[in-house]
């Protein structure tokens, strides 16, 4: 019998503290990682977004989502579809330059609120170091995504593989990374 008392009493002891920790007033205040980021133009767009680039360009682009591999998210908020694809196929016909990687401090070479592949490519030739490539790029503060096609045409064009998973990372963060990679940094 004091076996089982025991045991009850423990149990009642953990839902009391479960129903007191669930208790705003007397749980210690703490500020979440996402409450603590600025608002404003760059981060108001992403609160509550999960942006993936299928559902701005859909299958427009082939399986292989053709130059595409990043896009600003007020891009997806405006469904800017159209000019999402007219991006791709002008980076297709008509590729950055680089002098265009060496006039610009973002992979966006063009400013026009997208990376395309042509782009991580003149910046490669342009002479940047893989660290350089990934700065450029996280810069961007964009939605990355990069299919195994795409993968594969930066990799026969000279990015490495470290360049290649950086995007996947970038990818895999989301609108999350836009976040935070928007958010300033503070040193102590």
């Amino acid at each position: 019998m004091k076996r089982n008392d025991g045991f009850r009493l423990v149990i009642v002891g953990v839902m009391l503290a479960g129903g007191l920790w669930g208790c705003e007033s007397i749980r210690p205040h703490t500020t979440s990682m996402i409450e603590a980021l600025p608002t404003g133009p760059t981060t108001a767009g992403l609160m509550g977004h999960s942006y993936l680039m299928k559902d701005l360009v859909d299958d427009q682009l082939g399986p292989t989502g053709g130059f595409l591999i990043a896009a600003a998210p007020e891009k997806f908020d405006q469904h800017k579809q159209q000019e999402a694809i007219a991006v791709s196929r002008k980076a297709e016909q008509a590729p950055a330059t680089v002098a265009d990687a060496r006039n610009s401090v973002t992979a966006d070479l063009n400013g026009d609120g997208y990376v395309t592949l042509d782009e991580v490519v003149a910046l490669k030739h342009a002479g940047l170091s893989d660290a350089e490539i990934v700065s450029r790029l996280d810069n961007t503060h964009q939605v990355f995504s990069l299919t195994p096609e795409q993968e594969r045409y930066l990799t026969d064009r000279g990015i490495s593989h470290d360049v290649a998973n950086r995007i996947y990372e970038l990818a895999k963060m989301g609108s999350a990374g836009a976040i935070m990679a928007s958010a300033p940094t503070t040193r102590p």
